[in-house]
């Protein structure tokens, strides 16, 4: 694409009349008759300085939109306006200043659609660059399209530049503040201080307690038309009661906000509420777009909380049913793999149970499950089964599900639903993540509300190679593989399963600010470690808590815990990204996990 400066495009003006006192564009016309113009001489560049403000609130007000008038200032001087043909895709640039010039504001051109657009002089840098996250960092852009006619003036007025990356700020409220560790004691004691991680895709920017009491502002880069951000709360939270003495643990809490757009402002506040009644539930409100969710969150099980469901606006009443999973925490969810498939038996190793306890002295009344999925094929053959409002009637016992799942109630009034073969491939057949609400209601009118999350790996056939998950020491927690951590803010409990025998097991080491090469030979290690033949790594791998040789090929299941491992990178008091990528076959195949961290001094 060519380009144009202002000087240029006159001196070829100047050119053309010399050599002949008219242009001509064939036929013998006259060429001054044949030309439109471009008239700037009406043009004005604005820098929108307002931002549509969606309040999303659980109060009595709901919703309400509000933009600020006026907001608009006249661009600087050193805006860059360019004009660039639709037909051809030539471009002129100039700057704002340039065209207010008195012989700059009538341009002869071609006839043809051009757009005429005007940018913040980083604005081509910024797009082109690699750079995703700043700090204070705001681009603008915007334009319109004209149409040019012969021997006819065509006027360009107002042309409004508005943000063209997302904006993102941060409050904590000081309610919220108090119920973590203060900056001064985490730091004198080694723990990680309150922050709000927001990211988009690897791009992340980290609000501590300064940046959000200063209203600092953090900008993404819209690398698609619609961005999620994700948000991290990170920190040393006080479970105690209040006339208790302190007991923190660590928290990771993460939530998704979706539908982020360029020009928007996202206001991210993280509030508590109902922390006096001993139940907190952690509030995230983001102005601009509507997106205000609740997270109940028991006290006592604050520090095993993770990604799971977020509940919506259904209260459960106090003594209702109790939903659980067998031998699974209900609040982690439940995963469906092809590790778990037999081939040569044709049959599911294990089956998702669900128990349904009432409370004493009452009855289970009904059970519906209502049914969710980010997999629109899955809704859709909901839907196509004749499944109304996407809700199944699970008790009392439903024939139509007796080929998919098992119902039994045992005398003690205990309901337990075991999904058969055929309703664990049905589920298989559709991956994504899928969730089951069940609502559960006793003889005495008292309704419970339980949201499932089942997550399912990979779609069609069953998937190969063997079952790779990653938990907290007591098994309470699951992390996923697809996030990144801080270092010191979990657990490392690998536990890997395979249905015929390990042949392949590596761990590579991808770090090139924390742990490089040279690191690690320091300390006996190497980047690639094979720990079925560790060779002479052997003794500092099982220092470090990986199984080597026997202890993996011997076996189905191999369970280990490198959380000590941690304990290194701490002391190497460097920060950046730290990654272990797991790679392990069996005679189904190859499935390749990476614990991704974020190591902080």
């Amino acid at each position: 694409m060519k380009r144009f400066t202002l000087a240029i495009v006159f001196a070829s003006l100047l050119l053309a009349g010399c050599k002949d006192e008219s242009i001509d564009f064939g036929g013998g016309g006259n060429g001054e008759t044949e030309i439109g113009y471009l008239s700037l001489s009406a043009l004005e560049v604005d820098v929108a300085n307002y931002a549509e403000e969606i309040t999303s609130g659980t109060g009595a007000g709901g919703a309400q939109s509000s933009r600020a008038a006026g907001a608009t200032s006249d661009a600087p001087g050193d805006y860059k306006v360019k004009i660039r043909s639709v037909k051809s895709g030539e471009e002129s640039v100039y700057t704002y200043a340039d065209l207010k010039l008195a012989g700059n504001q009538k341009l002869p051109l071609a006839p043809g659609a051009y757009v005429v657009s005007a940018e913040s002089p980083d604005h081509a840098d910024y797009m082109a660059g690699t750079s995703c996250a700043d700090w204070e960092r705001p681009v603008y852009f915007g334009s319109v399209t004209k149409n040019v006619i012969k021997r006819t003036e065509t006027q360009v007025n107002d042309l409004v530049c508005t943000l063209a990356n997302i904006k993102t700020t941060v409050t904590l409220t000081q309610d919220l503040q108090e119920l973590f560790m203060s900056d001064a004691e985490a730091e004198a004691a080694g723990k990680e201080k309150l922050t709000v991680t927001l990211s988009v895709g690897d791009n992340r920017l980290v609000f501590d307690r300064a940046a959000a009491d200063a209203g600092k502002a953090g900008y993404f880069k819209a690398v698609e038309a619609s961005n999620t951000v994700k948000v991290v709360l990170s920190g040393q939270y006080n479970k105690a009661a209040a006339d208790e003495a302190p007991e923190y643990v660590a928290v990771n809490w993460t939530k998704e906000i979706t539908g982020c757009k360029a020009g928007q402002w996202r206001k991210v506040s993280i509030g508590v509420l109902n922390a006096d009644e001993g139940n907190v539930q952690f509030q995230v409100t983001v102005e601009n777009w509507v997106y205000d969710q609740k997270v109940e969150v028991d006290v006592t099980q604050l520090y095993a909380f993770g990604e799971e469901t977020i509940p919506d606006d259904d209260v459960s009443d106090a003594d209702s049913p109790v939903v659980t999973l067998d031998g699974y925490d209900i609040a982690n969810g439940y995963d469906i793999n092809g590790s778990m498939y037999d081939d040569a038996l044709g049959k599911w190793n294990e089956n998702l149970k669900a128990v349904f306890t009432p409370a004493e002295g009452a009855s289970l009344y009904s059970v519906e499950m209502v049914f969710g999925s980010d997999n629109a094929a899955f809704l859709e053959a909901l839907d196509a089964a004749g499944i109304r409002d996407r809700t199944v009637t699970l008790w009392p016992e439903n024939e139509e599900l007796a080929a998919y799942a098992v119902v039994r109630a045992a005398e003690t009034g205990v309901v337990t639903v075991a999904v058969k073969d055929a309703g664990m491939s049905a589920l298989y057949g559709f991956e994504g993540t899928h969730t089951v609400k069940f609502v559960a209601a006793d003889d005495r009118g008292r309704t419970s509300y339980t949201v499932l999350a089942i997550r399912v790996r990979a779609g069609g056939a069953v998937a190969e190679g063997p079952s790779v998950v990653w938990t907290d020491k007591a098994g309470t927690k699951h992390y996923d593989f697809g996030t990144r951590y801080n270092h010191n803010a979990v657990e490392i409990v690998i536990d890997v399963t395979t249905q015929s025998a390990f042949t392949g097991f590596t761990v590579d080491i991808v770090s090139e600010s924390v742990l490089p090469p040279s690191e690690l030979t320091g300390v006996g290690l190497t980047d690639h470690l094979d720990l079925i033949n560790p060779g002479q790594y052997k003794a500092q791998l099982e220092g470090f808590g990986f199984p080597t040789g026997a202890a993996v090929t011997g076996s189905k299941r191999v369970s280990f815990d490198i959380t000590g491992f941690m304990d290194l990178l701490s002391l190497l008091n460097r920060e950046g990204n730290c990654d272990f990528r797991l790679t392990v076959t069996d005679a189904s195949g190859t499935v390749t996990k990476t614990i991704q961290l974020y190591v902080v001094k």
